[in-house]
């Protein structure tokens, strides 16, 4: 495994929780940790939204004389309110009966900091270890959208007049003169108790020592990079050079017990989705087809092997208005089966109207000459090349890019994909190279007519004579060809990556063969240097293993267009 890898389970998981309950806190305190596992200091099942999926896994034993147990909580957010859901479940309802909790099984998270009670009552019918699990539903913006955490604990309980009046005489009558059989199953029951202490207290001091390990090596990978690269920060974009991609493997969908995940499954699906693919091609063309001489070429923006496209000028049918155009057009070159993909790719979005959709418009296909495809003109260009330039751009020029624009172009994204969705359009190619900036940071997306040519570092071949956006591709595109609404989902996580980068390349260390097999077993492409944390769940959760578990876009839209907001307010 190359070393720029690194395994840290659950990190995907934390950002996530940032859609639902990044405002959270819930942990038991020094107290009451000091009470149950001997040692002095707060244990936190959720901190300010992240969770700690460590110490939510751990089943936490409960000795049979302690009945009650006691978490802290706090509500750090104003607005919208925190609503919670409480309910319990216990393996041996003999042994013991239903956990009793001092507040109400459901309302609201408290704002000001407060301590609640379970109560675990034991039954006394049976001896017995009882597994009880507290679950908690967690949600801000609606029931829809939940975030679930699982307490986990094992509690003792003991059959009365057996060895429970044993244990609470044990301090007043001499165990010689007890009876042997039952002073030795309460010894045994003892040290299983204080095993089990000591194991919960290595485990945590083991992990303790791999998070500070984890902590040195990334300060001093940091010092490394930070002596040979500059990081555009949240107000400027200057001189942002190629990063080091890191690699993280999250406890993802597929493996997970669920905890801490936003519930994306229980929303409201959208119909399905079909791709939109004309009977003939050549008919459709037709329909919009004008006279060449209406059309004048201009400067050439775009070239690869095959393809063009131009800055033109389209005249107007009855008058000499002449408007702004992009021409894509064919070299000489270009074989018949290039020819006939290029007609098919661009007529995807034709006739759409929608302001961030930049559909085609009008064609050239005279058999005598090379085609044209001709769209709407933006006055900065693809989205990647726009990007690029202000990487490279001098801080304070009108190319210098902030966090706002980035997160206002995401939404302008958003909202055309959502336009296709409804026209039962899947575009399956979402990525910065098929997107054109106009003025005021209006983005609009376009079809992938040209983009194999014209970026040709963006697809890869895995030996089936087909070039695909691989570093993109959800898993189940990949791997099964199955596109929909979701894994249009995916590659929107893996564009908003790029512009949080300002074009850089995605997993680019990453042999193309091998990327279904480092998807699967969990790898996704790390935190951008300087990205808001907010950023970072949304791409996140868009990669989630499962497609039912990835975010709709409407819940990515309500997220970013609160987080555009708030940016508002403070920059």
């Amino acid at each position: 495994m190359p070393p720029s890898f690194i395994l840290l389970g659950g990190l995907v998981f934390l950002g996530c929780l940032g859609l639902t309950s990044s405002y959270l806190n819930l942990y038991m305190d020094a107290a009451e940790t000091l009470r149950l596992l001997g040692i002095t200091a707060e244990l936190y099942y959720v901190r300010n939204g992240i969770i700690n999926n460590y110490a939510l896994s751990f089943n936490l034993p409960i000795p049979a004389k302690v009945e009650n147990i006691y978490f802290t909580w706090q509500n750090l957010r104003d607005k919208p309110a925190m609503y919670y859901n409480m309910k319990f479940s216990v393996s041996h309802p003999r042994a013991m009966r239903q956990p009793e909790a001092n507040i109400s099984n459901g309302g609201t998270v408290p704002k000001d900091l407060q301590v609640f009670r379970v109560k675990l009552p034991c039954t006394g019918e049976m001896s017995a270890e009882v597994d009880v699990t507290i679950t908690m539903d967690i949600s801000i913006f609606s029931a829809s959208n939940l975030t679930v955490l699982n307490f986990k604990r094992r509690k003792m309980c003991i059959k009365d007049g057996e060895l429970l009046k044993d244990y609470n005489h044990m301090k007043t009558f001499n165990l010689s003169s007890a009876d042997p059989s039952k002073v030795g199953n309460l010894t045994t029951s003892t040290h299983i108790f204080y095993i089990a202490v000591g194991c919960a207290c290595a485990f945590i001091l083991l992990i303790a020592l791999a998070v500070a390990v984890y902590y040195l090596n990334s300060q001093k990978g940091g010092d490394r990079y930070s002596k040979r690269m500059n990081y555009y920060d949240s107000s400027s974009s200057q001189a942002l050079t190629a990063q080091s991609q890191t690699f993280l493997r999250p406890d993802t969908p597929n493996n997970a017990s669920g905890a801490g995940l936003p519930n994306f499954r229980r929303g409201i699906s959208p119909g399905p989705v079909s791709e939109l693919k004309p009977v003939d091609i050549k008919s459709v063309l037709n329909e919009i087809a004008i006279e060449r001489k209406r059309v004048s070429l201009g400067d050439l923006l775009l070239e690869g092997t095959f393809g063009r496209i131009y800055h033109g000028t389209l005249v107007g049918e009855e008058n000499e208005v002449e408007t702004e155009v992009y021409v894509k057009t064919l070299s000489d070159q270009a074989r018949a089966d290039q020819v006939q993909v290029f007609f098919m790719e661009s007529c995807m979005l034709k006739g759409f109207v929608s302001p961030n959709v930049n559909p085609l418009i009008a064609t050239c296909v005279e058999t005598d000459c090379q085609p044209y495809m001709i769209y709407p003109f933006s006055n900065e260009g693809n989205l990647k090349k726009f990007l690029q330039k202000c990487r490279m751009s001098e801080c304070g020029s009108r190319y210098t890019l902030s966090t706002q624009p980035l997160v206002y172009m995401a939404i302008q994204i958003i909202r055309g994909i959502q336009y296709l969705h409804r026209k039962k359009v899947i575009h399956k190619d979402i990525a910065t190279r098929n997107c054109v900036v106009d003025g005021d940071y209006i983005v609009k997306i376009t079809d992938n007519a040209l983009s194999r040519d014209l970026f040709p570092a963006d697809y890869d071949c895995l030996g089936d004579n087909e070039n695909r956006p691989v570093k993109w591709m959800a898993v189940e595109a990949l791997l099964d060809r199955r596109f929909s609404p979701a894994s249009d989902v995916w590659a929107f996580g893996v564009t908003l990556w790029e512009m949080m980068t300002l074009g850089q390349q995605p997993y680019a260390d990453i042999d193309p063969f091998e990327m279904s097999a480092y998807l699967q077993e969990g790898y996704r492409i790390a935190h951008p240097h300087n990205c808001p944390d907010e950023l970072f769940a949304v791409m996140a959760c868009c990669w989630a293993m499962t497609p039912d578990e990835r975010p709709k876009f409407s819940q990515l839209l309500v997220c970013l267009q609160d987080f555009y907001t708030a940016l508002g307010r403070f920059i």
